[in-house]
């Protein structure tokens, strides 16, 4: 709901016609920064998952999305920070006019009150910031921990030995090492969500609503005279399955944003998507959008654990009750300590060659397997050609020197692999007619073989980095996957049996004629609706 909160508000300053947002509604695990993550798998989730992965060994991954007020940003670990300049403008290049970094910046301004790190951290960790690319009259209050865990030094340093740059993020240097700002208000030094930047700076509008504890349970239309276009009329919504369906009409525009996987769900049930689909679950078709809910993908995560010789670590917040009882008494009266950061101020972002001389042989494979290797079977056909033109994309990013492929978040000794830009793709289908019915999401994790030989390379890179001398000084002990998995196989099984999300859900929605999965809001045989949510996306 964290982009429905942002439509919402910034629609009723323009227009007097009401707004209405639906959605379901704080805890120390949601304000506090050092207890940020807390409130997945509680009532603020969905506690949803994906399908049983094929990739995965048959494994089922839960995937968090928020069911409060906020939407994920209630959930996530509050990291803030931007793509690099390459990946917005590659959305240009797509076919999608006007996306690209130089435009989308002043709204990446609008949104943003950022404050520049403390004196004192600046001037311990030489943080670089040009105000130039920061917003400060924005509604997400964004800044720089007020601390840093000691072992932040070893993983910056340790950059450095290996001789990967610097840079800040927000220029759109994205790529390399760099100081990550989160979603923190510097003042209260707590999490600034999407309900405090845009539901309470808008609750108080009275052309503006909000409906907590309701579930939208399909899209009203109706046909244009003597056209193909459909118009959204309103929408329908009830508090569960077996309670009385209401309705509220539309005036002017209906913005949906409930998701990458509620999106999809929702126009299916709506008779939106692909016809065949809709027969089974016995919904009429009203639009027959045969991408509507294809080409989902994720993030793609594991994680080389080592055991590191030093005593003050992230996880001591958990293991030892005196240090936790000092640091929240520290929190609650001074605002400082451990528990203002929720960690991740530092992090990598790193292209294919900055951490692995397998470049040209791991192209080979990707152009070998082609771009139906991405996909699942029966993919449609349209679906299928949007996909070339992305599976191109991704194979220049191979070998581009200003585009992430693997992130890098060092924890005190866990280094955690996330694949920024997977090949393998997926689909999310509704299981009934009913919007209370979770529905099918087949995220196909590994689909791809390349995705496979792309995290190899990151896990011989993390051995790399821990005998880099500022982490070698840590005397790390690689416990997971263990050092004396080095085969090929051995590591690819590893990879398998443990890979899960970094909880990014992109891609389901690609909307545009309905033959391309070009990424537009106006769809062609759509009248009066648009989307603004990851559904739209791709990595």
């Amino acid at each position: 709901m964290s982009h429905g909160m942002q439509s919402a508000n910034a629609g009723p300053e323009q227009i007097q016609d009401s707004d209405l947002s639906i959605s379901d509604q704080n805890e120390d695990y949601v304000t506090i920064p050092g207890l940020a993550g807390g409130a997945v798998g509680t009532k603020y989730d969905w506690n949803t998952s994906y399908a049983a992965d094929e990739g995965l060994d048959g494994r089922i991954v839960s995937i968090p999305q928020g069911k409060v007020v906020g939407g994920s940003t209630k959930l996530n670990r509050m990291v803030f920070d931007r793509g690099a300049r390459s990946d917005y403008d590659g959305w240009e290049a797509l076919g999608n006019e006007g996306w690209n970094f130089e435009t989308f910046l002043p709204y990446f301004k609008k949104n943003e009150k950022f404050t520049p790190p403390t004196p004192e951290i600046q001037a311990e960790y030489n943080i670089q910031v040009d105000l130039e690319y920061h917003g400060d009259e924005g509604y997400m209050q964004t800044t720089y921990s007020p601390f840093f865990w000691p072992t932040t030094k070893n993983i910056v340093q340790a950059t450095e030995e290996l001789g990967i740059s610097i840079n800040d993020q927000a220029t759109g240097n994205a790529f390399g090492g760099y100081f990550c700002p989160h979603n923190l208000d510097p003042e209260t030094v707590t999490r600034s969500s999407a309900e405090e930047a845009y539901y309470a700076s808008a609750e108080t509008r009275s052309n503006y609503h909000l409906l907590t504890g309701n579930v939208v349970s399909r899209i009203l239309t109706e046909k244009c005279n003597d056209t193909e276009t459909v118009k959204v009329t309103g929408v329908e919504f009830s508090t569960s399955a077996n309670a009385t369906r209401q309705q509220t009409k539309i005036k002017r525009e209906a913005i949906l944003a409930a998701g990458t996987l509620h999106t999809p769900q929702l126009l299916q049930v709506s008779g939106i998507g692909e016809a065949s689909l809709l027969e089974s679950i016995n919904v009429k078709t009203v639009v027959d959008l045969p991408a509507v809910g294809h080409n989902l993908h994720d993030h793609i995560s594991i994680a080389v654990v080592n055991i590191l010789n030093t005593t003050i670590l992230t996880n001591t917040l958990t293991t030892n009750t005196t240090f936790a009882a000092q640091a929240r008494e520290q929190y609650d009266n001074e605002r400082s300590g451990p528990l203002t950061s929720p960690t991740g101020d530092f992090l990598l972002f790193l292209p294919v060659q900055t951490y692995t001389n397998a470049t040209q042989s791991i192209l080979s494979q990707a152009v070998a397997g082609g771009s139906s290797a991405s996909l699942p079977p029966n993919t449609p056909a349209e679906v299928a050609r949007g996909y070339e033109a992305q599976f191109d994309s991704l194979n220049k990013k191979l070998e581009a020197n200003d585009s992430a492929m693997l992130e890098i978040i060092w924890a005190d000794g866990v280094v955690v692999l996330g694949l920024q830009h997977p090949y393998s793709r997926g689909s999310v289908k509704a299981s009934s007619s009913s919007m209370f019915d979770a529905p099918v999401a087949d995220v196909g994790f590994l689909r791809n073989e390349v995705d496979t030989a792309l995290l190899r390379e990151g896990v011989h890179f993390a051995r790399r980095l821990a005998v880099a001398p500022s982490i070698a000084s840590l005397n790390p002990f690689e416990v997971s996957p263990g050092s004396n998995v080095t085969a090929f196989a051995d590591i690819d099984a590893f990879i398998r049996s443990t890979a899960s999300t970094l909880y990014h859900p992109a891609g389901s929605c690609h909307r545009g004629k309905p033959s391309t999965m070009s990424v537009r809001f106006q769809a062609a045989v759509l009248a009066d609706y648009g989307q603004a949510d990851c559904g739209v996306l791709r990595t």
